[in-house]
């Protein structure tokens, strides 16, 4: 090769590098802002929790009183025409007094106010018709009224709740409540963060910033308007839209909009009781800052090292044409002999560079795989369940069945206390450390395990047959170590079965010489011969790659052994396969209690 061709290739080459430096460092900067943006989104779910849970306390403080004002002997004898309105007036004021609330009123079965709390008041309800509004036409139908309006008569706005008031079989008024929301959006905007609440026709009609109030997220339809100015929902709102430009779809309930030039994650959840949706703003400019930061210095360092690079090739350019000018032979033998030192320092350094960065990728890989794959694969169970127990609560709470409610609030206790078991028992896998022991009651244990896997038990359609003797069984353990076991060997023979068409969970217990045998038999494919030995091997798992980590029988094989008991599985004859667990134990001798 030419002289003149060497001076174009090594710029060519150097021009490559900063070139693919310049991408490494965007792409880099894309990773920072992604992350940036996952951690704004989790915090942002951690706050619409926290939103959705104030605005639904706030609702809810008030939600009995309908009912008590449609209950009461005064308002019946009112809507009769046994009861002068000047009294109920007086009871309704001194109810609210204790109540709180923006006003108490009872409305005959046409919408006119008979009695009203704010009877005193210049802008009284009394007398004025309400019966345009659609919580007074839900309860004249039978239903609960709940109802978000300007006060067509004071003007001021409110959350309006009404409740049936039934004489036999037939309803002759309506008892209603209305609901200042001012200091629940009063404390959104101390908080310093933007949240919104929308209707059904995307009206924001509650709003941490004033100025967005009575906005629209979309353009109302003129139908959309009719409906609005018949029941005079918003008094003489324009309903202007708000300019919320839409950027970027992240997922369902989450995109990125921009807003006079700033860009926010907007987060939406939908309160499908109400028909409204809370939205929550995030802006990002924290996001963007941090990339725009990490390209700044990146773009620096690379053209830092492309002028160092430049800058060491003309030196050597000019050490070579003195060294060449002296004696060309010697300084060619000199360069040949340079240039392999060099090459062999550069396969060396790159040899120890590649072996040390192995080492602590795979150090870091697999002390976050222990750590990650034993969260996602212990805790799904036990918070499945208590979702499932928190939406039982919810709806017990409304039919105020409290027994039942406080067992489920009791039963919620008892799996929280299991996940902080849980988390201390991650390190199980990685060394052995002492835990402290109790006698416990292993029909229990086991009570504990099916009740966080119904769901999974449900949803597969397994039948479950349960063989457990009456008198109770005590092993020595930790209760939390026993039902993680359980509970991992109950979800391995569901997933065994999926396919299956007849699927039978056997569960079973025997007293053997001093032993608990607990067995668990499904009536899955069985276990391979040839996994057989493998199988309490960590990270083995015979299931599709996503599914399955491999951890859950490694852990349960630690822990049982731990114990002082065993572990062994076996296939059935007429298929599927059976789980043995042994514990050193036996039957409960005195009272019974198991402690």
């Amino acid at each position: 090769m030419s002289r003149m061709s060497q001076k174009h290739v090594l710029p060519l080459g150097i021009l490559l590098l900063g070139t693919v430096a310049l991408l490494l460092v965007w792409q880099t900067s894309r990773w920072v802002y992604q992350g940036t943006l996952d951690g704004l989104i989790a915090s942002g779910n951690d706050r619409m929790t926290l939103y959705t849970g104030t605005l639904r306390s706030a609702l809810d403080h008030y939600a009995y009183l309908p009912y008590v004002l449609s209950t009461n002997q005064q308002v019946l004898d009112l809507l009769q025409g046994k009861q002068s309105a000047s009294e109920v007036n007086i009871a309704l004021e001194h109810l609210n007094m204790e109540a709180g609330c923006e006003a108490l009123y009872i409305m005959n079965d046409l919408g006119t106010t008979l009695a009203s709390s704010n009877w005193r008041d210049p802008l009284s309800f009394v007398g004025h018709n309400y019966g345009f509004r659609p919580y007074f036409s839900r309860s004249k139908a039978g239903e609960r009224g709940r109802y978000f309006a300007i006060g067509a008569t004071t003007g001021q706005p409110g959350f309006f709740m009404s409740h049936s008031v039934w004489q036999g079989d037939r309803i002759i008024g309506v008892a209603a409540v209305k609901v200042d929301l001012t200091d629940l959006q009063d404390e959104w905007r101390e908080g310093g963060e933007t949240v919104l609440v929308s209707d059904t026709n995307g009206v924001f009609f509650l709003s941490s910033y004033h100025n967005w109030r009575y906005r629209t997220l979309e353009p109302l339809t003129e139908a959309q308007r009719i409906l609005i100015q018949a029941t005079r929902q918003y008094g003489r709102q324009p309903l202007d839209l708000l300019p919320l430009e839409g950027v970027d779809l992240l997922a369902d309930g989450q995109r990125i909009v921009s807003l006079e030039g700033t860009r926010y994650l907007m987060m939406s959840r939908s309160l499908y009781d109400l028909n409204w949706q809370i939205h929550y703003l995030l802006p990002l400019g924290p996001a963007q800052e941090r990339a725009r930061a990490v390209l700044i210095i990146g773009v620096v360092l690379s053209l830092l090292v492309l002028a160092l690079g430049m800058y060491l090739r003309e030196r050597r350019q000019k050490l070579i044409s003195r060294r060449k000018a002296r004696d060309a032979v010697a300084l060619v033998e000199m360069n040949k002999r340079l240039q392999e030192e060099i090459d062999e320092h550069n396969r060396t350094d790159k040899a120890l560079r590649e072996a040390q960065a192995e080492l602590v990728q795979s150090s870091k890989l697999a002390a976050l795989g222990h750590m990650a794959a034993g969260i996602v694969h212990e805790l799904n169970q036990p918070i499945a369940a208590i979702r499932t127990h928190a939406a039982s609560g919810r709806l017990l709470l409304e039919r105020q069945e409290t027994d039942k409610l406080r067992s489920s609030l009791t039963a919620i206790t008892r799996m929280t206390e299991h996940l902080g078991s849980i988390t201390v028992q991650l390190k199980t896998f990685a060394h052995k450390s002492p835990t402290f022991r109790e006698s416990i009651v292993l029909q229990e244990c086991l009570e504990d395990a099916l009740t966080m896997t119904a769901a999974l038990i449900n949803e597969a359609e397994v039948s479950l047959i349960k063989d457990l003797p009456d008198t109770p069984l005590v092993i020595h353990g930790n209760r939390g170590r026993v039902n993680q076991v359980l509970v991992n060997l109950i979800r391995n023979a569901v997933d065994a079965m999926r396919v299956q068409t007849v699927k039978k969970l056997h569960v079973s217990m025997i007293v053997d010489q001093q032993q608990v045998v607990l067995s668990i038999a499904d009536s899955g494919s069985g276990v391979r011969d040839q996994d057989m030995e493998e199988i309490f091997t960590p990270f083995f798992t015979t299931k599709e790659v996503g599914e399955g980590l491999g951890l859950g029988l490694s852990i349960s094989y630690r822990i049982i052994t731990d114990l002082g008991g065993s572990i062994r599985v076996l296939n059935n004859e007429e298929g599927g396969a059976t789980f043995m667990v042994i514990f050193p134990g036996g039957p409960v001798v005195g009272d019974g209690d198991g402690r």
